[in-house]
Protein backbone atom coordinates (compact mmCIF):
# COMPACT_ATOMS: atom_id res chain seq x y z
CA UNK A 1 0.00 0.00 0.00
CA UNK A 2 1.36 3.44 -0.74
CA UNK A 3 1.05 5.90 1.57
CA UNK A 4 0.32 10.14 1.24
CA UNK A 5 2.62 11.49 3.80
CA UNK A 6 3.69 15.02 4.86
CA UNK A 7 6.91 15.87 7.30
CA UNK A 8 8.01 19.33 8.30
CA UNK A 9 11.57 20.48 7.19
CA UNK A 10 13.22 23.58 8.57
CA UNK A 11 11.18 26.41 6.17
CA UNK A 12 9.30 23.43 4.41
CA UNK A 13 6.29 21.59 4.04
CA UNK A 14 7.02 18.20 2.07
CA UNK A 15 4.79 15.76 0.76
CA UNK A 16 6.25 12.42 -0.16
CA UNK A 17 4.54 8.99 -1.21
CA UNK A 18 5.58 6.05 1.43
CA UNK A 19 5.64 2.01 0.78
CA UNK A 20 7.71 -0.47 2.32
CA UNK A 21 8.58 -2.25 5.44
CA UNK A 22 9.53 0.23 8.32
CA UNK A 23 13.07 -0.58 9.07
CA UNK A 24 14.14 -1.86 5.38
CA UNK A 25 16.82 -0.26 3.76
CA UNK A 26 15.56 3.01 2.35
CA UNK A 27 15.27 4.41 -0.88
CA UNK A 28 14.21 7.52 -1.93
CA UNK A 29 12.85 8.73 -5.35
CA UNK A 30 13.48 12.30 -6.38
CA UNK A 31 11.09 12.96 -9.39
CA UNK A 32 12.03 15.50 -12.44
CA UNK A 33 10.65 18.18 -14.23
CA UNK A 34 7.88 18.96 -14.73
CA UNK A 35 6.56 16.34 -12.90
CA UNK A 36 5.62 15.17 -9.08
CA UNK A 37 6.12 11.84 -6.83
CA UNK A 38 3.71 10.01 -8.86
CA UNK A 39 6.34 9.59 -11.99
CA UNK A 40 7.31 6.78 -9.62
CA UNK A 41 4.04 4.75 -9.55
CA UNK A 42 5.52 1.74 -11.48
CA UNK A 43 8.53 1.48 -9.57
CA UNK A 44 7.36 1.90 -5.63
CA UNK A 45 5.24 -1.20 -5.41
CA UNK A 46 8.68 -3.01 -6.92
CA UNK A 47 11.00 -1.82 -4.74
CA UNK A 48 8.85 -1.56 -2.04
CA UNK A 49 9.06 -5.34 -1.68
CA UNK A 50 12.10 -4.98 -0.27
CA UNK A 51 12.91 -1.35 0.67
CA UNK A 52 11.34 1.43 2.86
CA UNK A 53 10.61 3.28 -0.37
CA UNK A 54 9.84 7.37 -0.12
CA UNK A 55 9.61 9.60 -2.98
CA UNK A 56 9.06 13.14 -1.89
CA UNK A 57 7.73 16.10 -4.23
CA UNK A 58 10.60 18.59 -4.31
CA UNK A 59 9.87 22.34 -3.46
CA UNK A 60 7.74 23.85 -5.40
CA UNK A 61 6.20 20.72 -6.93
CA UNK A 62 3.34 18.80 -6.42
CA UNK A 63 1.74 19.17 -2.69
CA UNK A 64 5.14 20.00 -1.27
CA UNK A 65 5.32 23.91 -0.17
CA UNK A 66 5.97 26.60 -2.52
CA UNK A 67 7.55 29.13 -0.85
CA UNK A 68 8.51 31.36 -3.74
CA UNK A 69 12.05 32.32 -3.08
CA UNK A 70 15.41 32.12 -4.96
CA UNK A 71 16.70 28.54 -5.35
CA UNK A 72 19.93 27.08 -6.22
CA UNK A 73 21.21 23.71 -6.21
CA UNK A 74 22.78 23.58 -2.54
CA UNK A 75 19.10 24.82 -1.12
CA UNK A 76 17.58 21.80 -3.13
CA UNK A 77 20.26 19.01 -1.86
CA UNK A 78 19.65 20.56 1.81
CA UNK A 79 16.11 20.09 1.50
CA UNK A 80 16.94 16.55 0.34
CA UNK A 81 19.03 16.34 3.38
CA UNK A 82 16.62 17.68 5.89
CA UNK A 83 14.11 14.98 4.42
CA UNK A 84 16.26 12.24 5.43
CA UNK A 85 16.77 14.17 9.13
CA UNK A 86 13.22 14.54 9.91
CA UNK A 87 12.46 10.79 9.23
CA UNK A 88 15.40 9.63 10.33
CA UNK A 89 17.33 8.52 7.47
CA UNK A 90 20.67 7.25 6.47
CA UNK A 91 22.57 5.30 4.73
CA UNK A 92 20.40 6.03 1.73
CA UNK A 93 19.77 4.54 -1.58
CA UNK A 94 19.31 7.86 -3.92
CA UNK A 95 17.77 7.96 -7.09
CA UNK A 96 16.76 10.85 -9.21
CA UNK A 97 15.26 11.61 -12.55
CA UNK A 98 15.99 14.42 -14.55
CA UNK A 99 16.16 17.50 -11.92
CA UNK A 100 15.99 14.95 -9.61
CA UNK A 101 18.91 13.32 -11.03
CA UNK A 102 20.92 17.04 -10.71
CA UNK A 103 19.38 17.66 -6.98
CA UNK A 104 20.42 13.85 -6.21
CA UNK A 105 24.19 14.92 -7.84
CA UNK A 106 24.39 17.52 -5.27
CA UNK A 107 23.31 15.81 -2.42
CA UNK A 108 26.28 12.85 -3.09
CA UNK A 109 28.67 16.24 -3.99
CA UNK A 110 27.67 17.68 -0.30
CA UNK A 111 26.71 15.70 1.59
CA UNK A 112 28.01 12.14 0.39
CA UNK A 113 28.30 10.54 3.45
CA UNK A 114 24.75 10.57 3.86
CA UNK A 115 24.34 7.86 0.86
CA UNK A 116 24.71 4.36 0.34
CA UNK A 117 24.86 4.61 -3.09
CA UNK A 118 23.38 6.76 -6.20
CA UNK A 119 21.30 6.16 -9.40
CA UNK A 120 20.99 8.49 -11.79
CA UNK A 121 17.97 8.45 -14.62
CA UNK A 122 18.34 10.41 -17.51
CA UNK A 123 19.96 13.59 -15.86
CA UNK A 124 22.78 16.07 -15.47
CA UNK A 125 25.59 16.25 -13.40
CA UNK A 126 27.57 19.34 -14.04
CA UNK A 127 26.75 19.79 -17.56
CA UNK A 128 24.08 21.16 -19.91
CA UNK A 129 23.03 19.19 -23.27
CA UNK A 130 22.83 22.14 -26.10
CA UNK A 131 20.23 19.70 -27.59
CA UNK A 132 18.17 20.42 -24.26
CA UNK A 133 16.95 24.20 -25.68
CA UNK A 134 14.53 24.43 -23.17
CA UNK A 135 17.84 24.96 -20.60
CA UNK A 136 18.42 28.58 -22.82
CA UNK A 137 14.78 29.69 -23.28
CA UNK A 138 13.72 29.51 -19.36
CA UNK A 139 16.52 32.63 -19.09
CA UNK A 140 14.57 34.61 -21.15
CA UNK A 141 12.88 36.68 -19.00
CA UNK A 142 9.48 37.19 -19.17
CA UNK A 143 9.47 34.64 -21.69
CA UNK A 144 8.40 31.67 -19.58
CA UNK A 145 6.67 33.55 -17.22
CA UNK A 146 4.00 34.69 -20.41
CA UNK A 147 4.52 31.01 -22.03
CA UNK A 148 2.79 28.91 -18.90
CA UNK A 149 0.22 31.85 -18.03
CA UNK A 150 -1.45 31.06 -21.47
CA UNK A 151 -0.27 28.06 -21.93
CA UNK A 152 0.95 25.98 -18.67
CA UNK A 153 -2.35 23.38 -19.47
CA UNK A 154 -1.89 22.77 -22.96
CA UNK A 155 1.86 21.62 -22.24
CA UNK A 156 0.88 19.12 -19.96
CA UNK A 157 -2.00 18.09 -22.03
CA UNK A 158 0.06 18.16 -25.13
CA UNK A 159 3.11 16.09 -23.22
CA UNK A 160 1.47 13.50 -20.83
CA UNK A 161 -2.25 13.42 -23.08
CA UNK A 162 -1.44 13.59 -26.63
CA UNK A 163 -3.23 17.03 -27.35
CA UNK A 164 -2.74 19.55 -29.48
CA UNK A 165 -0.49 22.17 -28.49
CA UNK A 166 -1.90 26.05 -28.50
CA UNK A 167 1.38 26.77 -29.12
CA UNK A 168 4.45 27.42 -31.27
CA UNK A 169 8.02 26.29 -31.14
CA UNK A 170 10.87 28.65 -31.17
CA UNK A 171 11.07 31.89 -30.61
CA UNK A 172 7.64 31.29 -28.60
CA UNK A 173 8.64 27.92 -26.70
CA UNK A 174 10.91 25.31 -27.02
CA UNK A 175 8.22 22.61 -26.33
CA UNK A 176 7.38 21.99 -30.21
CA UNK A 177 8.71 20.70 -32.93
CA UNK A 178 11.32 22.87 -35.16
CA UNK A 179 13.78 22.01 -37.41
CA UNK A 180 17.01 22.36 -36.53
CA UNK A 181 16.49 21.17 -32.61
CA UNK A 182 17.55 17.76 -31.72
CA UNK A 183 14.87 17.55 -28.93
CA UNK A 184 12.36 19.06 -30.67
CA UNK A 185 12.37 16.72 -33.49
CA UNK A 186 12.86 14.01 -31.25
CA UNK A 187 9.14 14.92 -29.84
CA UNK A 188 7.46 14.08 -33.15
CA UNK A 189 7.36 10.60 -32.99
CA UNK A 190 6.38 11.35 -29.21
CA UNK A 191 3.01 9.51 -28.76
CA UNK A 192 2.27 9.52 -24.19
CA UNK A 193 -0.99 7.35 -24.53
CA UNK A 194 1.47 4.36 -24.49
CA UNK A 195 2.46 5.24 -21.25
CA UNK A 196 0.20 7.58 -19.37
CA UNK A 197 -3.30 6.60 -18.52
CA UNK A 198 -6.11 9.76 -18.75
CA UNK A 199 -6.00 9.96 -14.60
CA UNK A 200 -1.73 9.78 -14.97
CA UNK A 201 -2.40 12.78 -17.25
CA UNK A 202 -4.71 14.58 -15.31
CA UNK A 203 -3.12 14.74 -12.00
CA UNK A 204 0.23 16.03 -13.62
CA UNK A 205 -1.78 18.55 -15.36
CA UNK A 206 -3.47 19.61 -11.81
CA UNK A 207 -0.62 19.71 -10.38
CA UNK A 208 1.47 21.85 -12.78
CA UNK A 209 -1.72 24.17 -13.34
CA UNK A 210 -0.62 26.71 -10.21
CA UNK A 211 1.38 30.13 -10.98
CA UNK A 212 3.57 28.50 -7.99
CA UNK A 213 4.67 25.92 -9.63
CA UNK A 214 5.55 27.85 -12.38
CA UNK A 215 7.67 30.19 -10.22
CA UNK A 216 9.36 27.47 -9.02
CA UNK A 217 9.90 25.86 -12.29
CA UNK A 218 11.81 29.34 -13.68
CA UNK A 219 13.84 29.23 -10.60
CA UNK A 220 15.25 26.06 -11.34
CA UNK A 221 15.88 26.57 -14.65
CA UNK A 222 16.51 30.57 -14.37
CA UNK A 223 18.97 30.70 -11.27
CA UNK A 224 19.54 26.82 -10.16
CA UNK A 225 21.65 26.39 -13.21
CA UNK A 226 24.08 29.42 -14.07
CA UNK A 227 25.44 28.47 -16.96
CA UNK A 228 29.44 29.22 -17.99
CA UNK A 229 31.45 28.22 -20.70
CA UNK A 230 34.25 26.12 -19.71
CA UNK A 231 37.43 27.20 -21.96
CA UNK A 232 40.84 25.77 -21.77
CA UNK A 233 43.69 28.44 -19.95
CA UNK A 234 46.96 27.77 -19.00
CA UNK A 235 47.40 30.60 -16.58
CA UNK A 236 44.39 30.00 -14.85
CA UNK A 237 44.00 27.26 -11.86
CA UNK A 238 43.98 23.74 -13.43
CA UNK A 239 44.20 25.22 -17.08
CA UNK A 240 40.84 26.06 -17.20
CA UNK A 241 39.05 29.27 -16.73
CA UNK A 242 35.11 29.80 -16.29
CA UNK A 243 33.11 32.70 -18.80
CA UNK A 244 30.16 32.92 -16.89
CA UNK A 245 26.85 33.88 -19.04
CA UNK A 246 23.99 35.74 -17.83
CA UNK A 247 20.76 35.38 -18.36
CA UNK A 248 20.70 38.25 -20.89
CA UNK A 249 23.59 37.07 -23.18
CA UNK A 250 21.80 33.15 -22.82
CA UNK A 251 18.48 35.27 -24.00
CA UNK A 252 20.39 36.66 -26.95
CA UNK A 253 21.60 33.12 -27.88
CA UNK A 254 18.06 32.52 -27.93
CA UNK A 255 16.68 35.33 -30.09
CA UNK A 256 19.63 35.38 -32.37
CA UNK A 257 18.99 35.55 -36.34
CA UNK A 258 18.07 32.15 -38.07
CA UNK A 259 17.22 31.43 -33.81
CA UNK A 260 19.54 29.45 -30.94
CA UNK A 261 20.73 27.23 -33.68
CA UNK A 262 22.39 29.50 -35.67
CA UNK A 263 24.46 31.54 -32.56
CA UNK A 264 28.17 30.44 -33.34
CA UNK A 265 27.99 29.30 -29.75
CA UNK A 266 25.52 27.05 -30.09
CA UNK A 267 26.67 23.53 -29.24
CA UNK A 268 29.01 24.53 -26.98
CA UNK A 269 28.55 22.42 -23.70
CA UNK A 270 27.64 24.91 -20.96
CA UNK A 271 28.84 24.25 -17.48
CA UNK A 272 26.04 25.27 -14.28
CA UNK A 273 28.04 23.82 -11.53
CA UNK A 274 32.32 24.80 -12.29
CA UNK A 275 32.30 24.42 -8.09
CA UNK A 276 31.82 21.34 -8.60
CA UNK A 277 33.55 20.46 -11.60
CA UNK A 278 36.31 18.98 -9.32
CA UNK A 279 34.04 16.88 -7.39
CA UNK A 280 33.56 13.25 -6.86
CA UNK A 281 31.58 10.92 -5.02
CA UNK A 282 33.25 7.45 -4.28
CA UNK A 283 29.99 5.39 -3.39
CA UNK A 284 28.48 3.39 -6.58
CA UNK A 285 26.57 5.14 -9.15
CA UNK A 286 24.22 3.93 -11.59
CA UNK A 287 23.78 5.63 -14.71
CA UNK A 288 20.77 4.73 -16.91
CA UNK A 289 20.51 6.40 -20.15
CA UNK A 290 18.42 7.18 -23.38
CA UNK A 291 19.55 6.34 -27.03
CA UNK A 292 20.71 9.82 -27.25
CA UNK A 293 24.27 8.45 -25.69
CA UNK A 294 24.63 4.76 -27.42
CA UNK A 295 26.89 4.09 -30.15
CA UNK A 296 25.56 4.29 -33.62
CA UNK A 297 25.65 0.17 -33.70
CA UNK A 298 22.63 -0.20 -30.99
CA UNK A 299 20.68 3.00 -31.90
CA UNK A 300 18.09 0.99 -34.24
CA UNK A 301 18.34 -1.84 -31.79
CA UNK A 302 19.69 -3.80 -28.75
CA UNK A 303 21.09 -2.89 -26.04
CA UNK A 304 25.10 -1.89 -25.30
CA UNK A 305 27.39 -4.36 -23.14
CA UNK A 306 27.12 -3.61 -19.90
CA UNK A 307 30.83 -2.42 -19.91
CA UNK A 308 29.86 0.56 -22.36
CA UNK A 309 30.01 3.79 -20.83
CA UNK A 310 29.22 6.61 -22.62
CA UNK A 311 31.65 9.12 -23.44
CA UNK A 312 32.75 11.99 -26.58
CA UNK A 313 31.25 15.30 -25.07
CA UNK A 314 31.48 17.10 -21.92
CA UNK A 315 27.90 16.30 -20.81
CA UNK A 316 28.73 12.44 -21.06
CA UNK A 317 32.37 12.64 -19.60
CA UNK A 318 30.81 14.50 -16.29
CA UNK A 319 29.80 11.06 -15.10
CA UNK A 320 33.40 9.11 -14.95
CA UNK A 321 34.70 12.36 -14.00
CA UNK A 322 32.53 12.85 -11.08
CA UNK A 323 32.01 9.04 -10.21
CA UNK A 324 34.79 6.93 -9.97
CA UNK A 325 32.80 3.71 -9.23
CA UNK A 326 30.43 4.40 -12.17
CA UNK A 327 27.93 1.43 -14.00
CA UNK A 328 26.35 2.78 -16.96
CA UNK A 329 22.91 0.97 -18.74
CA UNK A 330 20.92 2.06 -21.54
CA UNK A 331 17.15 2.03 -22.22
CA UNK A 332 15.84 1.60 -25.50
CA UNK A 333 13.04 4.47 -24.64
CA UNK A 334 12.52 8.49 -24.79
CA UNK A 335 13.65 10.80 -22.11
CA UNK A 336 10.73 9.49 -18.90
CA UNK A 337 12.33 6.06 -18.82
CA UNK A 338 10.82 5.31 -15.21
CA UNK A 339 7.13 5.26 -17.17
CA UNK A 340 8.03 4.61 -20.90
CA UNK A 341 10.06 1.24 -20.07
CA UNK A 342 9.39 0.47 -16.25
CA UNK A 343 10.41 -3.21 -16.43
CA UNK A 344 13.71 -1.71 -17.78
CA UNK A 345 14.12 0.40 -14.89
CA UNK A 346 12.41 -2.01 -12.01
CA UNK A 347 14.96 -4.53 -13.42
CA UNK A 348 18.20 -2.03 -13.69
CA UNK A 349 16.90 -0.78 -10.39
CA UNK A 350 16.58 -3.75 -8.31
CA UNK A 351 20.38 -5.37 -9.27
CA UNK A 352 22.16 -2.09 -8.52
CA UNK A 353 19.70 -1.31 -5.36
CA UNK A 354 20.35 -4.82 -4.35
CA UNK A 355 24.65 -4.63 -4.50
CA UNK A 356 26.18 -5.17 -0.89
CA UNK A 357 25.69 -2.05 0.59
CA UNK A 358 28.97 0.17 0.91
CA UNK A 359 29.23 3.70 2.03
CA UNK A 360 30.22 6.73 -0.05
CA UNK A 361 31.78 9.90 0.19
CA UNK A 362 32.23 12.97 -1.62
CA UNK A 363 35.69 14.90 -1.53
Amino acid sequence: MIESCYVEVPGLRMHYLHAGRPGAPPVVLLHGFPQTSHMWRHQIPVLAEHYEVFAPDTRGYGRTAKPRIRVDRALLARDIVDFFDALGLDGVRLVGHDWGGIIASKVAFDHGSRLDRLALVDTLTSVWIPWGIHGYWFKCEPRAEEFFAEHGRSFIASLFAGEPRSYAGPPESPWAPVAGSAGSEAMRDWDPKRFYTAEDAQHFADAFDDPDVWFHAVQYYRHALPFHFERDDPASPGGVRYEFLSNLDVAAMWDHEGLIFAHPDFGTFPVFAPEDRQRTFAGPVLYLFSPFLMPQAFVDGGLPPDSYVPAGNPYADSFPRHFPDLRARGARCGHFIPEEDPARTNEVLLDFLGAAPTSGSAR
